[in-house]
C-alpha cells in the first residue's frame, strides 16, 4: 500500500516542492519543515510556591505544543496533500538563518521570558506590584532589517527622537508616528557596560502592517523587580516558545486564588502574553487545535486574529478568540469560571 500510495503521489507533487526532490534519498528539500499536531499537556502541579496559600482545581488548563519536523520525508509531503493538519513551510519562515541549535536556545530564551512575564502579569492583576517597566528589550536584531549590524540582543531601547520608550506599547506608539524611510535616533543603553549611546537608522516598513519598522524580534519590557512577598516557580519541561504565556499567567491565577477559574472544564490555551495584559500571536494554531480537540478539551482559547485558523482543525470544540487577559478571564467567566479578585484584598 505504501509503495502504492507514493507511486500515485508522484504525479501529485505539491508545484512548492515540483524539482527539489533528491535523487535517491528519502529527504526532500532539507530547506522544508512540516507543523504536525503536538500534544496538549495538562499544567497541574507545574507551579511551585512557598510563602503563600495555593488552591487546587478541579478544571484543567491545557499547555499546547506544535510538532515541526525539519527532515521532510517524501511521505511528509504526500501526508501533507491529504491531511490538512500537516502543513509545509519554508525553513527560513520557521528558523530564519538559526541552526538546529541555536533555534532551540532562540525558543529556550523565549519560554524563560514568558514564564517570567506570565508571573508579573498575574500578580500586578492580583494587585502585587512586582516590576517597573524602564526600557524595550530585543532578542535580536532581524537579518537584513534596518538595525541589522546596527542593534544587538544586549541593547535596551530608551527612546526615539527623544521620545521615551519604556514598553512595547509605548514602542509602537512612536513607531506609528514615523514614516517608513526616515531616519530616526534610536537612544539605546547596553545592558552588559550600562553605556548609553545615539543610533542613527533609516526605518523600514513593517513586512505586515507597512508601518515604521526597526527591524528586531522577541521584543519585551525591561523589567526592574520589587522583591516578592512569597516564591513561585512555574515548570515548563521541555517545551520552548513564547506561546504558553497566556497559559501560565491563567494556571498563575488559578492556583493562587479559591475557586474554579476555568468553571471546572478543561480549556486549552495558546498565546503569548506581553506585560501590559495583551495576547501576542503565535505560530500552528491549526496544528495545536487538532491536539487541544484529542486530548478532550472543552474549549480552545486562541489569540482574536487566529481564531479561524484555530477553528480550521478544532472540529466541534468551540474556540475563543481573545486580545488581552481581561477579554480571557471573560471568556472563562461566561463558561461558569469564578471571578478573580486580590491577592490581599
Amino acid at each position: 500500500m505504501l509503495a502504492a500510495a507514493a507511486s500515485a503521489a508522484s504525479f501529485f507533487v505539491p508545484a512548492q516542492w515540483a524539482g527539489r526532490l533528491i535523487p535517491g534519498d528519502s529527504v526532500v528539500d532539507s530547506d522544508a519543515v512540516a507543523f504536525l499536531p503536538g500534544t496538549a499537556l495538562t499544567t497541574s502541579n507545574r507551579i511551585e510556591a512557598d510563602g503563600v496559600e495555593v488552591y487546587e482545581s478541579d478544571g484543567e488548563i491545557l499547555l499546547l505544543t506544535v510538532s515541526i519536523d525539519s527532515e521532510l520525508t517524501v511521505v511528509d509531503w504526500i501526508r501533507s496533500s491529504v491531511d490538512d493538519a500537516i502543513e509545509l513551510r519554508s525553513r527560513e519562515s520557521v528558523f530564519g538563518d538559526r541552526s538546529n541549535q541555536e533555534q532551540r536556545e532562540f525558543n529556550r530564551h523565549l519560554m524563560s521570558s514568558a514564564k517570567d512575564t506570565a508571573t508579573i502579569v498575574a500578580l500586578e492583576r492580583l494587585g502585587v506590584h512586582v516590576a517597573d517597566f524602564t526600557g524595550v528589550v530585543f532578542v535580536e536584531a532581524v537579518s537584513g532589517g534596518p538595525a541589522d549590524g546596527l542593534l544587538e540582543g544586549s541593547d535596551v531601547i530608551l527612546e526615539i527622537d527623544g521620545l521615551p520608550v519604556t514598553t512595547v506599547e509605548s514602542l509602537r506608539a512612536v513607531l506609528a508616528g514615523l514614516d517608513p524611510g526616515t531616519t530616526a535616533t534610536i537612544t539605546v543603553e547596553n545592558s552588559e557596560t550600562q553605556e548609553r549611546r545615539d543610533v542613527e537608522l533609516t526605518l523600514g516598513a513593517h513586512p505586515d502592517s507597512g508601518g515604521a519598522y526597526i527591524g528586531v524580534s522577541g521584543v519585551t519590557e525591561r523589567v526592574e523587580r520589587s522583591p516578592l512577598p512569597f516564591e513561585i516557580d512555574i515548570s515548563s519541561g521541555n517545551v520552548g516558545g513564547p506561546s504558553a504565556g497566556l497559559a501560565f499567567t491563567l494556571l498563575v491565577l488559578d492556583v493562587l486564588t479559591p475557586g474554579e477559574l476555568t468553571g471546572g472544564k478543561r480549556v486549552a490555551v495558546t498565546g503569548s502574553i506581553r506585560l501590559d495584559g495583551s495576547v501576542g500571536d503565535v505560530g500552528g494554531v491549526a496544528q495545536k487545535s487538532v491536539a487541544a480537540r484529542q486530548a478532550g478539551a472543552e474549549i480552545i482559547m486562541v489569540p482574536a486574529a487566529l481564531v479561524d485558523e484555530a477553528r480550521s482543525g478544532a472540529g466541534d470544540v468551540p474556540v475563543v478568540g481573545v486580545e488581552d487577559l481581561e477579554d480571557a478571564l471573560e471568556a472563562l467567566a461566561a463558561q461558569g469560571g469564578d471571578p478573580v479578585g486580590l491577592l490581599y484584598g
